[in-house]
């Protein structure tokens, strides 16, 4: 392990203006921060370009912790990989009030669903997407992730007006999903990117206001995408147009929506338990 002492060190740099997100986008590197997220982003395979520890007694502890796990998965990172940082740059660099003594970044590159559909066998293989348009806030699009993940969907779309899955916000609140299931970033506009999926046989399943009562809906297709809209101004006309079906989630209360996270999980519940992937689950 190598100490940076100085804030002009190239790394440390590096580190702090990570806490940009356009900085990040640009990078194409996630900024990791608590011993939570650095673990869950190692024991799903994704090793850290650095992990950086504060320079006292929190951060000595987690590199020996994190150290221990490694050696228990046979996982190996190079020693100038690991740097320990004086405890004013480390909080400097820090995004958080009280900072918990380590970090990290790592290189994250959304896949292209154009090779993902290409690779898919030519018999209807059950298949389940979520697509997510124009998500703005990076706290219900983690949320969507983890949701996503729990309820067993194989991968999720991203239109390129939706919030940075390298925002930390957006890390944070996945709660490691984001390192458990492929992620597109698409930059076709909705239309084209529907009509790729209705070319590889995805039945493409609108969550709008108005439509098919969720409870009485008829079978979803084996190969189905669930799209979601803008938290504000939901689906584009474009999406809905595209669209094979459109539900609506049933409501007797007064409130005229729901917020896109909370229509989310009802909707990946819903769909999840058709297919026989509900499992047992702990509330958080």
């Amino acid at each position: 392990m190598r100490k940076i002492q100085s804030r002009h060190n190239p790394l440390f740099k590096k580190l702090a203006a990570l806490k940009s997100v356009s900085y990040a986008r640009k990078n194409q590197l996630i900024r990791l921060e608590g011993l939570r997220q650095v673990l869950d982003a190692l024991e799903s395979g994704f090793i850290p370009d650095h992990i950086f520890f504060s320079d006292d007694r929190k951060g000595r502890g987690l590199f020996h912790l994190i150290g221990s796990r490694l050696g228990e998965k046979g996982i190996q990172i190079e020693d100038d990989r690991m740097i320990l940082l004086s405890a004013s740059l480390f909080s400097h660099a820090s995004g958080q009030k009280s900072p918990q003594g380590v970090m990290a970044f790592l290189t994250y590159r959304p896949g292209r669903l154009s090779a993902c559909l290409e690779s898919l066998p030519k018999e209807a293989s059950p298949k389940r997407l979520l697509v997510l348009e124009a998500i703005q806030d990076p706290g219900n699009l983690g949320t969507l992730i983890r949701t996503a993940d729990a309820f067993d969907f194989d991968g999720i779309i991203l239109t390129d007006s939706s919030a940075s899955v390298w925002n930390s916000k957006t890390v944070a609140a996945s709660m490691g999903s984001l390192f458990h299931l492929p992620l597109f970033e698409e930059e076709h506009d909705i239309r084209t990117t529907l009509r790729l999926l209705k070319q590889a046989d995805f039945e493409i399943i609108a969550s709008v206001l108005e439509g098919e009562d969720l409870r009485e809906a008829r079978p979803f297709h084996t190969r189905m995408a669930l799209l979601l809209g803008n938290e504000g101004s939901g689906l584009s006309a474009g999406a809905v147009e595209e669209s094979d079906r459109l539900i609506k989630i049933p409501m007797a209360g007064r409130a005229e929506s729901l917020n896109v996270a909370s229509a989310g999980a009802i909707m990946l519940w819903e769909i999840a338990g058709r297919y026989g992937a509900v499992k047992d689950f702990v509330l958080e």
